[in-house]
């Protein structure tokens, strides 16, 4: 009998150990399974999300830059988080000189500023009407100095002209200040984006310095100069998918939506915009500060003359933009 309990007890101890260990096995494995579950998850938010800043016109009164903004845009940027993977900076990185080798040495003096904070492979530089002062050899200058740009360039512009593309995103930079092409986006760079245009990108941004659309500062020396032209650059920018357009020249920050309300017929050419568009001008983080303001039709965020720079948060379904000033102030946040 003493013998029958033993056993019965020895059986009802090992059934116990038995469901105690599987039972842990148990709770690793979902813990293992909800690990691998997040990391996936974490993938896929990683490879649908992406951030970047946007900042244009950075030139100084002493013919280089304006290296006290500059540099307070940077750390400000470096203290992001999550942190940008690259800048966008459509044009007027320096004040501007004829002649190659000045020009160079000033495009060299901005490249040397900026490395201090990031490589420069973190950024996509512009052109703008301030380095065309020195025409062609301005761009042959652009080109030597900005060896690391890593994109697709349209031939004979020494690659001012390029296009790249991040997760879901293409991204296109025009050159508004071509030699022979001033105050307009051409013909072949037109044509260009629409060979490169891919329908299965789920968003498209448009980089160029002078604004299609000027609030005040520059109306009459943008791309207004020749509106034909820059009503049939805005036509592809309305037919990409979602499309949001950066530019600087006007030294504040402005936003501005192009719409159905713009639409006009130039040259018996009728031009329908079927979209919303945003226009973000993102004019200084270092040139000196405009004020002037006029033309208010679709403006959305009047100008403001403080040194400002942009974060762009893109995600499958949305863009989301937030606008800082150098104290860290956000001077507008929008989303599309």
């Amino acid at each position: 009998m003493v013998d029958i309990k033993r056993k019965v007890f020895i059986y009802l101890l090992l059934f116990t150990m038995l469901v105690v260990i599987t039972s842990c096995r148990t709770v690793n494995l979902t813990d293992e399974e909800q690990r691998t579950s997040l990391n996936i998850t974490n993938k896929q938010e990683q490879s649908t999300s992406l951030r970047f800043a946007v900042m244009a016109d950075c030139r100084g009164s002493d013919g280089k830059i304006n290296k006290k903004a500059v540099t307070k845009t940077l750390e400000n940027i470096k203290k992001m988080t999550p942190h940008p993977l690259f800048a966008v900076m459509p044009g007027d990185l320096v004040k501007g000189i004829s002649g190659y080798s000045k020009m160079k040495a000033q495009l060299q003096d901005f490249k040397d500023t900026v490395t201090q904070y990031y490589p420069i492979s973190f950024f996509y530089p512009g052109f703008g009407n301030h380095e065309a002062k020195a025409g062609e050899e301005g761009e042959q200058a652009f080109e030597e100095v900005f060896t690391e740009i890593k994109a697709n360039f349209l031939e004979g512009y020494h690659k001012t002209v390029y296009y790249f593309d991040k997760n879901s995103s293409r991204f296109f930079m025009l050159n508004s200040n071509h030699p022979g092409e001033d105050h307009t986006i051409s013909d072949t760079q037109l044509n260009w984006i629409k060979e490169n245009t891919d329908p299965a990108k789920k968003h498209n941004f448009y980089f160029f310095h002078e604004p299609a659309y000027p609030t005040g500062s520059h109306v009459g020396s943008s791309l207004d100069v020749n509106k034909l032209q820059r009503d049939k650059l805005w036509e592809v920018i309305d037919n990409s998918e979602n499309p949001m357009v950066f530019c600087g020249h006007e030294h504040y920050y402005t936003r501005r939506h192009i719409n159905s309300d713009f639409n006009e017929t130039i040259d018996d050419q009728t031009f329908k915009f079927s979209k919303l568009v945003y226009q973000v001008t993102t004019g200084t983080f270092g040139a000196p500060l405009h004020k002037k303001y006029t033309e208010k039709k679709g403006v959305d965020i009047p100008p403001i003359p403080e040194y400002h720079f942009a974060i762009v948060d893109v995600s499958n379904n949305k863009i989301e933009v937030t606008v800082y000033n150098l104290s860290g102030g956000v001077i507008d946040h929008f989303e599309q």
